[in-house]
C-alpha cells in the first residue's frame, strides 16, 4: 500500500499538468495585443483606418465584434465598417473619417472570442497633431500693421568726376572766340591814331596859313 502512493502522486500531478494548459486557454479572452495607432501614441497625420490585434481570433457573429473611435466631445468620428481580416482573424479594422481636428481620440472596442466564446471589450486612446485646416480656421485672422508713411527719396544727381569743373555759361568772349574772333583781352594794341573828326580844323588852319606864305613870297 505504502508503496503505491509515489505512484498515484506521480500519476495525480500528470493528470493536473495535463489540465493547466486547457484551464488556461478557456480562461483566456481575446483581448487587446497591439494597434495601429498604437495605444499613448502621437499621431502628426490623420490615419485613414484603426487597426487592432488581438490576443485570440475572433468568432464571426454580427454585432459580437466591433471597433468604435470618439473624438473631442465625445464625437464618433468612425465611419462604423469595423470588420475582421479575411486572412488574419485576430485583426480587426475600422475607417475614420478624412478631416479630423487635433486632440486625443478613444477607441472602445468588443470582442467574442473564437477559442472560449467568451466576450471582452475595452479602451485605448492616440492623439492626433497634425495642425489641421479645422484648427487653423478657428484661429483670428491675422490684421495688417499699417506702416507710417515714409518721406519720398530725394533726387539724387549724378555727380561729375573730381577736377572737370562745372559747366561755365557761354560769354560774349567766349562766343567772340568760338568764331574765330580773338577775345578783346588777348588783342595786341596797335597805334593810337587822332580821330579825323576832332584835328580837321587845326589841319584848315595851317593850309592857310600855308597859302598866305606862298602868296607874300611871290609879290
Amino acid at each position: 500500500m505504502l508503496r503505491s502512493v509515489p505512484k498515484l502522486l506521480w500519476l495525480l500531478t500528470l493528470l493536473v499538468a495535463m489540465q493547466f494548459p486547457l484551464a488556461t486557454r478557456l480562461s483566456a479572452h481575446a483581448g487587446y495585443e497591439s494597434s495601429v495607432p498604437a495605444a499613448g501614441e502621437t499621431v502628426s497625420q490623420v490615419p485613414q483606418q484603426v487597426q487592432v490585434r488581438f490576443t485570440q481570433e475572433l468568432f464571426r457573429r454580427e454585432g459580437s465584434n466591433s471597433l468604435e473611435v470618439y473624438g473631442p466631445g465625445e464625437v464618433r468620428v468612425d465611419l462604423d465598417d469595423s470588420a475582421i481580416d479575411d486572412d488574419d482573424r485576430k485583426l480587426m479594422t475600422v475607417s475614420l473619417q478624412a478631416d479630423l481636428s487635433d486632440g486625443d481620440y478613444t477607441v472602445r472596442w468588443r470582442t467574442l472570442s473564437a477559442d472560449d466564446g467568451d466576450e471582452a471589450d475595452g479602451e485605448f486612446s492616440f492623439t492626433l497633431r497634425a495642425g489641421s485646416p479645422t484648427a487653423e480656421t478657428d484661429q483670428p485672422a491675422p490684421t495688417a500693421t499699417v506702416q507710417p508713411d515714409e518721406p519720398a527719396p530725394e533726387a539724387t544727381t549724378t555727380s561729375k568726376p573730381e577736377g572737370t569743373g562745372q559747366e561755365a555759361t557761354p560769354t560774349a568772349e567766349g562766343a567772340s572766340s568760338a568764331a574765330g574772333e580773338p577775345p578783346s583781352e588777348q588783342a595786341s594794341p596797335g597805334p593810337v591814331l587822332p580821330c579825323m573828326g576832332s584835328s580837321f580844323p587845326v589841319l584848315l588852319l595851317l593850309g592857310s596859313l600855308i597859302l598866305r606864305r606862298g602868296r607874300g613870297k611871290k609879290n
